[in-house]
This record gives C-alpha cells, structure tokens and sequence, in this order.
C-alpha cells in the first residue's frame, strides 16, 4: 500500500470516528442520571419555574427533534448555553481561561516528561540489572502507581503549608494590585509549579518505564548483536539504532495521553485548585452541566482522534519495516 492510500485510508477511518464519538456525545449526556435544572433553581420555587427552564433549552421536545437541533448547532459552531453558569454560551465557559490554564499546564507536563522519562528509559534499560537500573525502575514503579491526589496533598503540605515554598492553590495572586505583565506572568509559573511538579512525576514514571521494558525487549535481538560483530560502538547502537525504535512507543505513549491536553488533570487540577478545565469538568458533573460536559466530550475526541492519526502517519516515517497493507487492513 503507498502511503498516500494508507493516509487517506487512516483519514476516512479517523472521519467516521468523528461522527461516531458526535453521535455518541448526544445520547450518553441524555442518558445521564441527575436533573440539569437542579443547579440553576432554588427547590423553593414554582415547579412553573422549572418548566420554564426546561423548556427553553428544548428538554421538553420529543428526542429525534433535541437531535436535529444538535446538529444543526453543531453545525454553526453553536454548543448551546450553560445550565450552571446561566446565560453564559459554552465556548465562553469551556474554551476560554480554564482552556489556556489546561493548555499550558498539561502541555508543559507532557513536554518535560517526553525528553525526561524516554532519556532515563534508555540509559537504564541499557544497563538492565544494574543498581541505578533497579533503583530507577523501582522508584518509578512506586510513583506512577501511587495516587497522583495523595502526592499533590504530601506536596501541598511540606512545601505549601510547611515551607511556604509554592502557593497552597490557584491560579494567581489575588491580592497583587495592579501588577505588570512580568508580574503576573511570574506570578502564574509560581502557582503553576505545584501541579506541574505532580504531573511531571507521572508522566515521567509512566514514559520511563514503558521504554526502559522497550529497550530490555531489545537486547537479546539478533541485530544488537549483528551491530556488536560490526564494530559498531554501545553509544551509537543505543542512540542511533534503539532510540529510534524506541521512539515509536514515545508517539504511542503521546497518542494515548493526548485526551488529557482537553480534558486536564481532575484529579490534580482540583487538590491545587487550578482553574482549568479538569476543575471544570469536576464541577460540572457534580452541577449536572450537560452541556458543558458535552462540549469538554467534543474537544476531547476531536485531539484524540487528530493524535492517533498523527501517530498513524508518524510510524511510516519511523519505521520503514512496517506493511502498513498487512496492519489491520
């Protein structure tokens, strides 16, 4: 298969993921226990009230209809209004600040962690056996199966509340009057250190220990010791020749945590109080906000899916060996 046709191929198949994940996006939030008019009236009030509300947002029109009119807006780009935050469009709620706090925060994480968790992985796996090799592969073990909210509070309480060394949660500042651009921009780092220490021990663990096993995996292939006979030195077989195969699970690896650039951290995003979309989401579920929830599903599929295809057309080029023709069809 050339790979323009395994291109176009991977592309059809990534399109109709898109309308299935629109499809499923539609039932499964209409599916959802809990009543979405809970948090925007006071249970005091008219039950006229509530109807009222019901039918403005057009909840009390027959499914098939709901339906039409969902894709109709979603068409025109329109994701509907906010069941909690009255009156407010969901692209203002969910693609605004919290979205650039998510953005950067996660995007930060990942990026560290990709350069840092693969190096370790192929050094230690190199040196399978060795002390730094057990002492490396055990404490990522530890951590990456540790509670990511548990580390967030032991952080939280020595260097926040004991030390003082990062802010015990948010996103700024709010006592700082009229700060300069450098102010709040170092201002924001400041708080973000804290999740992103958390966030980088995860990824970090996670990256490492799949490409340490990915390297040891290697070792007793028949090439390395073909390379070996040829005279060929250990750093260039590591780097040269392993790294690149171990390359491949890196791509796998950022396919696979792509969602989370969307849909952030819930879990770390709430313990440190950043106000981004992993907070929102939280909140969301607890306000019974379908469309918010909704429109955080959308956004989260749409990066998931343009990822794995990036990741389809990424190993052609880093594997030539692979038959794409005999992959699955």
């Amino acid at each position: 298969m050339s790979a323009a046709r395994y291109i176009a191929k991977r592309a059809l198949q990534a399109f109709f993921l898109l309308i299935l994940g629109v499809l499923l996006a539609f039932f499964i939030f209409r599916l959802l226990p809990g009543d979405p008019t809970a948090s925007m009236l006071d249970p005091r009030l008219d039950p006229e009230a509530k109807k009222a509300i019901i039918r403005r947002f057009g909840l009390d029109k027959p499914l098939h209809v709901q339906f039409i009119l969902y894709i109709e807006n979603l068409l025109k780009g329109n994701l509907g209004v906010s069941f909690a935050y009255t009156g407010v469009p969901v692209k203002d709620v969910v693609f605004g600040p919290r979205f650039i706090n998510t953005i950067v925060l996660m995007g930060s994480a990942m990026l560290i962690a990709t350069f840092l968790g693969p190096f370790l992985g192929l050094i230690t796996g190199w040196k399978a056996g060795s002390l730094l090799d057990r002492l490396v592969t055990g404490t990522s073990y530890l951590l990456f199966s540790a509670p990511v909210f548990w580390i967030g509070m032991i952080e939280l309480m020595y260097l926040g509340a004991k030390y003082g060394v990062i802010p015990v949660g948010g996103t700024h500042s709010p006592y700082l009057a009229h700060p300069t651009l450098w102010n709040r921009m170092m201002d924001y780092l400041h708080h973000m250190v804290g999740p992103l220490v958390v966030l980088v021990i995860y990824f970090t663990a996670g990256f490492f220990l799949y490409i340490r096993n990915t390297v040891v995996t290697y070792l007793g292939e028949d090439f390395i010791v073909t390379l070996r006979a040829k005279g060929l030195s250990e750093r260039f077989i590591l780097f040269k020749r392993i790294a690149r195969l171990a390359l491949i699970q890196v791509v796998t690896i950022l396919a696979a945590y792509s969602g989370l650039l969307v849909s952030g951290a819930v879990l770390t995003e709430t313990v440190f109080g950043w106000d981004g979309i992993g907070r929102l989401l939280y909140d969301s579920v607890l306000k019974a906000d379908y469309p918010v929830l909704q429109a955080i599903f959308l956004a989260t599929l749409v990066v998931v899916v343009a990822a794995n295809f990036l990741a389809d057309v990424a190993y052609m080029f880093l594997d030539p060996r692979i038959r794409y023709g005999e992959r699955g069809g």
